[in-house]
């Protein structure tokens, strides 16, 4: 049976009901919408899945542990379709999906944390002073040395050769992106987000989830993760840990993990989670590999078919 890459979104990929048809589907993705609800007190998981608008469930706090349910119930119905997985990754977000998918988090103890992550970068700036921009069609190098030349500004998302987003104060992150229009960026889209996310600005929030995370259980596996601020694979708890600390101030590191992955000949990839957007930068990442989207039954058990 077939190996493959199992990847796990991040936010920006929630979308209103999603998880609605998996629970209607499989016993498997009830168990872990259940577990979820009464893992967390302060809000219902499901409601938030099925039943939130757009304008909710965009909502940091409010995406973090939904979109971290829907993803860990996918993987548990490929496990249950034995479609295995020896490399996990995943963006941002997603990285903590990956963790506890390949068996360093039990699933209560990730989805409390990244309920804990959620509310701490809603809080992290009340008066909005960070900003982020997407800069499309422009090489890494000539936005870092754009970033150096404003200050207060920083590349925080390598999400595709074509895809960089940059973070810091919405002043500078403003004046960047012009400046990137200006040196040839085909776009420069500034993001609607609550703070600088994945720069050194999140210094205070590391601190914070720093010691969420050392009051957890974490549990020595076999499965191997690939960190977003290292693009380096580990089986090592204590390595992911420090990892998903390091990445809230560090740039995230998707563009060279996923080719390093291909160049290990990794080249059969599962994206978890509802939407395309992984599949979508892989496009322009590498040609090599085949990137396939799981977000029901009926596409858990095509893949089965196939391995």
């Amino acid at each position: 049976m077939a190996s493959y890459t199992f990847l796990f979104p991040g936010q920006g990929s929630q979308k209103p009901g999603m998880g609605k048809q998996l629970y209607d589907d499989s016993e498997t993705a009830r168990e872990v919408f259940r577990l979820a609800d009464k893992t967390l007190d302060d809000i219902c998981v499901t409601s938030l899945c099925f039943d939130a608008d757009e304008d909710e469930l965009v909502k940091t706090e409010n995406t973090q542990p939904a979109l971290f349910t829907v993803s860990y119930a996918i993987y548990r119905m490929l496990v249950e379709h034995e479609v295995k997985a020896d490399v996990f990754a995943g963006q941002s977000l997603g990285e903590y999906m990956a963790v506890a998918c390949a068996g360093f988090l039990g699933f209560s103890d990730g989805l409390r944390i990244v309920r804990k992550r959620g509310l701490l970068m809603r809080d992290c700036d009340p008066q909005r002073k960070g900003g982020m921009a997407a800069i499309i069609g422009l090489d890494g190098e000539t936005i870092a040395e754009i970033c150096r030349e404003v200050g207060e500004c920083f590349p925080a998302n390598f999400n595709s050769p074509r895809q960089i987003v940059i973070s810091g104060l919405k002043k500078r992150v403003q004046e960047a992106a012009d400046r990137c229009k200006e040196r040839g960026a085909k776009r420069a889209v500034v993001l609607n987000v609550g703070a600088a996310f994945h720069s050194p600005y999140m210094a205070e929030v590391a601190n914070e989830l720093k010691r969420e995370l050392e009051k957890v259980q974490w549990r020595a596996g076999e499965n191997t993760v690939i960190s977003n601020a290292t693009a380096e694979c580990t089986k090592d708890p204590e390595t992911l840990r420090q990892n998903l600390i390091r990445q809230l101030t560090s740039p995230v590191l998707w563009s060279l993990s996923m080719q390093r992955l291909v160049e290990k000949g990794n080249k059969e990839y599962i994206e978890a989670g509802p939407g395309t957007v992984l599949k979508g930068l892989f496009r322009n990442i590498s040609r090599e590999a085949t990137v396939h989207s799981v977000e029901t039954l009926q596409d858990a058990q095509a893949i089965a078919e196939q391995s």
